[in-house]
């Protein structure tokens, strides 16, 4: 029997699984990432007990990406199934209070730091592309967005206060 091939303890097979935990926690809901992390841990030991598996934690990255596209792909049909997703009043409030105050942040900033954050954090583009369209270097756009944030920080913490 070579190294490889000797089998693995269970208890050490999946050693550290908090990235594959959070992983889920992001892009699942709580019960569902549970679901889901159970059933990819489980299938990495029954694996292991057939072959050795040489990286055990990527392996469970596949197939928790694999039940996760399948939840997506098949919601729930059934209507007791369904959850309601809407927030109460005290919390709908709040959230308006929110993006009321957000958008009041953004209209008080000078207009390229408005222009720089909403394509970085909203749209989602790189530093980069940022500072080619904009022509600006990549230094400004990542001090256009720092300044954004400290704008947005600042007017939550006076807000806060009030």
């Amino acid at each position: 029997m070579s190294i490889r091939e000797k089998p693995v303890p269970q208890a050490t097979v999946l050693e550290n699984t908090e990235p594959l935990l959070r992983y889920l926690q992001k892009n699942a809901n709580s019960a569902d990432a549970a679901d889901i992390f159970q059933e990819a841990v489980t299938r990495v030991l029954e694996q292991t007990r057939q072959k050795p598996i040489l990286n055990p934690l990527a392996y469970a990255f596949t197939v928790a990406r694999h039940l996760l596209m399948r939840i997506r792909n098949h919601p729930a049909e059934q209507p007791d199934e369904l959850v309601c997703q809407s927030a109460n009043p005290e919390e709908m409030a709040s959230m308006q209070q929110t993006v009321e105050l957000f958008g009041q942040t953004l209209a008080a900033m000078p207009a390229l730091r408005r222009q720089v954050f909403v394509l970085y954090r909203v749209e989602g583009k790189s530093r980069s592309h940022i500072a080619t369209l904009l022509q600006i270097s990549e230094e400004a756009v990542s001090k256009h967005v720092s300044r954004a944030l400290a704008d947005i920080q600042r007017q939550i913490d006076q807000q806060r206060v009030v």
